[in-house]
């Protein structure tokens, strides 16, 4: 009787929560998309079989029928290498905080399910090595927003994010939300990761949005994207303005050709959708900020059909390549079209091998014909007159409030600043240095430039065993600055106690080339971990043996057990070494990197090819590159490729991406070989040995108002041939108009607080005067600056002033001209507290009040305004030169 009692009693109990969870309100309602979210679940779950434990048995735990619909979807739509790098506990971890988040705010109730789940719910923002971010901002930021109007909310949670970091430049990797408020700094990708992560945090929906490459300038930039009550808003990342849709791209945005955010999932909004994919959904974004029109492409093929699955890529001139910034496939007519601005295009189509393309002019409205019948392997020149759309007038900020905003700015940096002067100082690490024997300025500069991270590089330099320090310091030297930012003082100690685990193949190997391909942890753009015991662990001495005797062994095994998969890893973030063994699934990336990181582990001097990215290994000195699709080795035929400085100008040195760059054609598109950092093109003439193929030289000249003379020359590299190519980069002529009188009187004051006026730096020699105004905090001044820094030798050479002065309301206490290394010798600092130099100099040239900072003019001897640029502009520093008398 007690046991039926008993077993009635459970069957009661069981039923009540059976129904209590049926109860339970859905995350997602609508009951198509809840099952496309679930088939999409179970296809990760097979991607991911190598890693079921660690990522699905979290299920097994008493979760909420929200939350275990939060976890699919996140599941579902996750890529690659969070599935590899992640587990079951993280993955909860973010949709609970979520979840809280939405019941914390007041504003979480009245946010649409589809714009939560898409733009709240993902903790990936882009391609950041993503952290526990989400937990660690909410506790932060909650209380502080509190209360507070949505709008508000959001302008405070970027006003917090500006007490944490600034803009520096910096490499592609990028980094963590977490890792970007430790060291205080990030470039725009990084700010914008960072702002969304904390405005998600706080349940506030936010996407990155990003121009791929500007129509006017070179380079690209990021920001971000609130919505608040049913409207998207724009903000600068850690850049506070008054109110939301305002920043210093709100011009530049206005010239952009594209604009665009990743989203997480199938996303069914109403932007036009560049991409959808199973797993993401790539939107266009640019009528949000400019008048767009439609550019409609009609493809045929060789023999005169259309031709339907056709890659259609959107190209602008920028950094000296065509650079996609939509990329389309045509439909069973031949026919595709994307939304873009009212600027000059190159559109590039090709299949099998074949292609084509055509300049499309800003103002065109007609159908674009293409035929997919360009000679492959001919020799020939052609050049492009490339124009931008026009520049348009943006409203300023009311003043009261830009005052008081910006009275709010420099109390930020103030905490900012008092957060960094927690960072170690070059006393204590010469005091390091000292007490290791090494030499002080090279501890100095790892530990200053580790930043937040400086403890870590700090105990791994005062760690170092005696016999480990020329390995140990050699490892420092062979990883990023951005490395120095987040590397563990563990996962580098991995990598120096196991580098003698097995010595290397090569006995005759130098040491320059045993630091860089063996010791080195740093291979490519991947977060560096300890891979090396991992790898060395993973096989058996029979098997490292085999592999270092033979390396074809190795490329074979890789090639047999690594499933290469080219959908699912889509926002390109390299899966760690010990991943990829553990999922045995990868992109082509991430195995390349396996490869090269097996073959360090094992003593084998390995890398990817700088230019190329191609996976090689050093054998008798030389380096063979890695087939994988052919699982062979191989000495690729080669040529030699000689360029040679064409310009009359003995000073004029080409600069690779500036100026020039070189591509070569594989299956019907052309790809630019990566010589950024090449120190044999620094001079000229320079060599290039480059495979055997069909080539593309690209030379532009950028004009003052945006505008490209390109010039293209397709040229033959054949087995042992020998080609002078010269750098012809087309003359522009140079700005002669006068724009304006000076106001030669106008006054301002130097720093030290003397009064000065513009006539005092005049009639120097005959020479022109350089006048910038300049928001030392902004980033387009912080690219000004590094301009002219990049051509000081130039400048010196001129002999002219160069006047820098600090903005009315934009000198903070802490600004310090001495972080500028490397200005020109005639450079003077000073400060316009009354604003009469931003006034007359924008009067004096016809503009409306309320520059754009930099706000940069050329005043000639007789006091006549003969150049003026405002706002964001990358080159300035050559510009300015292109402009000089």
């Amino acid at each position: 009787m007690r046991n039926w009692k008993l077993s009635f009693c459970f069957a009661i109990m069981l039923l009540f929560a059976n129904s209590s969870l049926a109860q339970e309100a859905h995350l997602i309602s609508d009951v198509p998309y809840r099952n496309l979210v679930h088939d999409q679940f179970l296809k990760s779950k097979s991607l991911a079989q190598g890693r079921t434990n660690a990522l699905f048995d979290v299920f097994n735990n008493p979760i909420s029928l929200e939350q275990k619909e939060a976890l699919e979807f996140l599941y579902a739509f996750m890529p690659l290498s969070d599935l590899a790098m992640h587990n079951g506990e993280y993955v909860l971890a973010q949709a609970k905080t979520a979840l809280q988040a939405r019941e914390y705010f007041t504003w979480g109730k009245i946010i649409p399910e589809d714009i939560f789940r898409h733009f709240v719910l993902p903790y990936r923002i882009n391609n950041e090595y993503t952290d526990t971010a989400r937990q660690v901002f909410f506790k932060e930021i909650k209380n502080r927003i509190k209360g507070m109007s949505m709008y508000d909310a959001a302008l405070e949670v970027n006003h917090w994010c500006h007490e944490k970091v600034i803009y520096k430049a910096s490499d592609e990797r990028t980094s963590g939300p977490l890792t970007t408020v430790r060291n205080a700094l990030g470039r725009c990708g990084e700010e914008s990761t960072f702002t969304v992560s904390a405005l998600r945090s706080v349940c506030i929906p936010a996407r990155q949005v990003y121009t791929p490459r500007w129509a006017h300038t070179d380079d690209n930039h990021a920001w971000v994207e609130v919505w608040i009550d049913g409207k998207w808003y724009y903000l600068g990342a850690c850049e506070p303005e008054p109110e939301l849709n305002m920043g210093w791209f709100s011009a530049p945005v206005k010239r952009a050709m594209m604009t665009h955010t990743v989203v997480f999932g199938q996303y069914q909004g109403s932007e036009e959708k560049l991409q959808l994919d199973e797993k993401f959904t790539r939107v266009n974004l640019l009528a949000n900020y400019t008048s767009t029109r439609e550019v409609p492409v009609k493809i045929y093929d060789i023999n005169g059909k259309p031709a339907a699955k056709t890659k259609v890529e959107f190209m602008l001139y920028n950094y000296a390549e065509f650079y996609p910034i939509a990329t389309k496939y045509t439909d069973k007519k031949g026919f595709c079209s994307t939304i873009t601005g009212y600027g000059d295009l190159i559109v590039w189509a090709s299949k099998g091998g074949n292609y084509g393309y055509q300049k499309v002019s800003g103002q065109s409205d007609d159908t674009i014909i293409i035929k997919l019948n360009q000679p492959i392997n001919r020799a020939f020149t052609e050049t492009f007159d490339i124009t931008p759309p026009a520049l348009q007038a943006i409203p300023s900020a009311d003043p009261i409030k830009a005052a008081t905003n910006n009275i709010r700015l420099q109390q930020e940096d103030i905490i900012r600043n008092r957060y960094i002067s927690t960072f170690i100082d070059s006393a204590a690490s010469q005091k390091l240095a000292i007490s290791k024997a090494l030499n002080l300025n090279e501890v100095s500069s790892f530990l200053i430039n580790s930043r937040g991270n400086w403890k870590e590089i700090y105990t791994f330099i005062n760690t170092l065993a005696n016999k480990d320090t020329a390995n140990g310091m050699a490892i420092l030297r062979n990883i990023s600055e951005k490395d120095l930012h987040d590397a563990l003082s563990s996962t580098l100690n991995d990598h120096l106690k196991c580098i003698n685990a097995y010595l290397s193949v090569d006995k005759s190997i130098s040491k320059n080339d045993f630091d860089k391909y063996i010791l080195a942890p740093r291979i490519g753009r991947e977060f560096v971990t300890s891979w090396r015991s991992y790898l060395q662990k993973a096989f058996t001495k029979t098997e490292a043996e085999k592999f270092r005797n033979n390396t074809q062994s190795l490329i074979q095994w890789i090639a047999q057990s690594i499933k290469i998969d080219t959908l699912n890893n889509y926002y390109n973030v390299p899966l760690s070494p010990e991943s990829v063994y553990e999922m045995r699934v990868a992109d082509k990336y991430s195995r390349d990197l396996f490869f090269v990181a097996m073959c360090r582990s094992f003593g084998i001097a390995a890398r990817l090819e700088p230019a190329t990215c191609k996976p090689q290994y050093l054998q008798s000195n030389k380096w063979i590159d890695v087939l994988f699709e052919k699982q062979i080795i191989a000495e690729l035929p080669k040529g030699e490729v000689i360029l040679i400085n064409q310009s009359e100008d003995k000073n004029f040195i080409p600069q690779y991406y500036t100026h020039y760059t070189v591509a070569r054609l594989d299956k019907g598109q052309f790809t630019t070989l990566d010589y950024e950092f090449d120190q044999n093109l620094k001079t000229f003439p320079c060599t290039l040995n480059l495979e055997t193929g069909y080539y593309r030289l690209m030379t532009g000249n950028r004009l003052n108002d945006g505008s490209v003379k390109c010039r293209i020359e397709f040229f033959n590299v054949e087995k042992g041939s020998k080609i002078n190519l010269p750098i012809i980069v087309l003359p522009i002529e140079a700005q002669t108009g006068i724009l304006g009188k000076a106001e030669t009187s106008a006054g301002f004051k130097s720093l030290d607080d003397i009064d000065f006026m513009l006539s005092c730096f005049m009639n120097l020699k005959d020479k022109d005067l350089v006048v910038a105004v300049i928001d030392p905090d902004k980033e387009p001044t912080k690219h000004l600056m590094e301009d002219i820094q990049l051509v000081k030798k130039a400048f010196d050479e001129w002999g002219g002033h160069l006047l820098l002065i600090v903005a009315k309301d934009k000198l903070n206490k802490v600004f310090d001209p001495s972080v500028y290394k490397n200005l020109p010798s005639n450079c003077f600092f000073g400060y316009d507290p009354t604003g009469d130099i931003t006034n007359a100099i924008d009067l004096m040239c016809g503009q409306n009040l309320g520059a754009q900072y930099p706000q940069v003019s050329i005043i000639n001897a007789n006091g006549k305004i003969i150049f003026y640029s405002e706002g964001y502009s990358i080159g300035m520093g050559e510009t300015i030169l292109k402009n000089l008398k």
